[in-house]
């Protein structure tokens, strides 16, 4: 029996995503709505190109099937995730066309208008092929498994063993970015595990000259860029580190054998996000609009105390996130903690898709300090460095300057990059010539941290999840129609309509003590008079023991 390939794996996994977008994105430029088929199609192109075997191809079925029931069984709780995401994917689903016509959005239509839609795209295919909407965000979940292949791939070079390049696989991929906002349509998590996937099919391809890994690094690049605004100019910046880093290494000859790949990138993504820019430019606004030019919102000055976004330099900012409290900002109090230490509250905002500062987690900063520490101890060990590791440390100097970019390093959700670099400097002393001791220490205070957050989104998402469950249900056996004021998640009204619910969209007040609530906050329904019934088991043991307030 052959073996699974995890090279094709992550290939169907990626460019099956890369033929949708692009396939969509040239009917829309044609003006043709987006198409249910063109997901299947997608899929099947994909398959083809990559002729997988069959113990691959059962087990990417397998697989497949497996990250869409977990995708669809949750629910998104994310406020972003809920509004301006899922409303695109509804409106494009419902026939609109960005590059022609106005969106009929329910809620924050300048965002739903004015964004790259690069993921939303797809999703909107998904749906569309599926009929249910929390299908699409697999999309985050498979890109976590193509990255996590991908680098195990690619760390088989380094002189570990199979379980330590497993382990790395992992650190890598479990940014906690990527895990906070695994289960919603948010794209920061999902831009990291493009970048990734690219930085590691970039390296397979050097080592291996195997065309698959072109064809994934214009996949990925592609769609990781056409995510967000800052997604271009981090790409962009990273590649060209890249090119520069290659002609310093006397690698013309990779150079030349990614030229197509490079001079189609352009066109690509000028085709895959004429939505906003081009649009933008042509409505007289600015391209980045309505981030920059006349009209912008400012979304970091509400978040942040007065004066920190303007006084502060980067760095400053940079060191004050990966040293405070994970969690909001205090506006009272803007201080470090220290390292180890642990609050209730961080605690409580580990599940959020959005943490404002201190986003890598609880004991991030003693993860950097140890790590540090290690650096120190073994500075001896480490001067005579071997060739592996001297590439390594080059290879911190693009993801460097793809941060610099960015201005407000404190949100890490626009920095999920910084991730890797420690992770490097870790690898760095894991492959060393003369053996450095007792490096589980590290990689232990990095599981603990990433498993709080693992732990922190399972629970609230079940929690969420089983409580909608249950909601759904009471209103559907009622067979009333439901009064309902969306507010700024008319995504919620389509979970409405999914399960075969009549609803009227009404106005309710803030004081309105009679409601029903999916979560703590966002959208709410006239309680009018429901026949509550016996919770499920799930949902009963959580909200008697975990989440006695709804």
């Amino acid at each position: 029996m052959k073996k699974i390939s995890l090279k094709n794996i992550s290939f169907v996994l990626i460019f099956h995503l890369f033929i949708c977008l692009v396939v969509s994105q040239v009917g829309l430029l044609l003006n043709f709505p987006i198409s249910g088929i063109y997901y299947p199609l997608s899929v099947i192109i994909s398959l083809l190109i990559c002729r997988i075997n069959f113990t691959s191809g059962l087990f990417l079925f397998t697989l497949l099937t497996g990250l869409f029931l977990i995708s669809g069984y949750f629910f998104d709780f994310s406020a972003d995730g809920q509004s301006y995401h899922q409303e695109s994917i509804i409106q494009l689903k419902q026939g609109w066309n960005p590059i022609f016509s106005e969106s009929k959005s329910r809620t924050m239509k300048v965002w739903t208008e004015h964004y790259p839609k690069g993921a939303e795209v797809i999703q909107a295919c998904m749906y569309f092929f599926f009929g249910k909407l929390e299908l699409a965000k697999a999309t985050n979940i498979f890109l976590f498994v193509a990255s996590l292949f991908l680098v195990k791939k690619a760390i088989e070079y380094f002189n570990i063993n199979p379980l330590q390049q497993w382990i790395y696989a992992f650190l890598v991929a479990a940014n906690p970015v990527v895990i906070s906002q695994i289960l919603t349509f948010y794209v920061d998590g999902l831009g990291y595990s493009f970048l990734i996937c690219f930085l590691a099919s970039l390296f397979l391809f050097i080592k291996t000259k195997d065309k698959i890994y072109t064809l994934l690094i214009v996949a990925s690049i592609t769609i990781g860029a056409s995510l967000k605004f800052t997604s271009i100019p981090v790409f962009a910046v990273l590649g060209f580190c890249i090119v520069i880093l290659l002609l310093i290494l006397k690698k013309k000859s990779t150079i030349k054998e990614l030229a197509l790949p490079i001079v189609s990138l352009p066109f690509l993504l000028l085709l895959c996000n004429y939505n906003p820019y081009i649009t933008n430019f042509k409505e007289g606004k600015h391209v980045f609009y309505p981030l920059r030019g006349e009209g912008a919102i400012d979304i970091l000055e509400r978040f942040a105390p007065p004066g920190f976004v303007k006084d502060k330099n980067r760095v400053e900012k940079l060191a004050f996130t990966l040293f405070t409290k994970t969690g909001s900002f205090d506006r009272e109090n803007v201080s470090y903690k220290i390292p180890f230490t642990v609050y209730q509250k961080e605690l409580n905002r580990l599940s959020d898709a959005d943490i404002g500062v201190g986003g890598f987690g609880i004991f991030y900063s003693g993860f950097l300090i140890v790590l540090l520490v290690f650096y120190f101890i073994n500075y001896k060990r480490l001067q005579n460095l071997n060739n592996q590791q001297k590439l390594l440390f080059l290879t911190i100097i693009p993801i460097l300057f793809s941060m610099l970019i960015i201005s407000d390093p404190w949100w890490v959700r626009y920095i999920p990059q910084f991730y890797l670099i420690p992770l490097i400097l870790l690898l760095i002393l894991e492959i060393n010539d003369n053996k450095i001791r007792n490096l589980f220490i590290i990689k232990g205070v990095l599981f603990v941290n990433i498993s709080l957050f693992l732990l922190a989104v399972t629970v609230l998402n079940v929690y969420g999840t089983e409580k909608t469950y249950y909601i759904l249900d009471v209103l559907k056996k009622s067979e009333k129609t439901v009064k309902m004021d969306a507010r700024n998640f008319s995504s919620n009204l389509n979970r409405l309509e999914e399960y075969g619910i009549k609803y009227e969209e009404v106005k309710i007040s803030d004081d309105n003590k009679q409601i029903i609530r999916f979560q703590p906050k966002g959208s709410v329904i006239i309680d009018d008079n429901y026949k509550k019934y016996e919770k499920g088991l799930v949902y009963g043991f959580l909200n008697k023991y975990l989440y006695k307030v709804d």
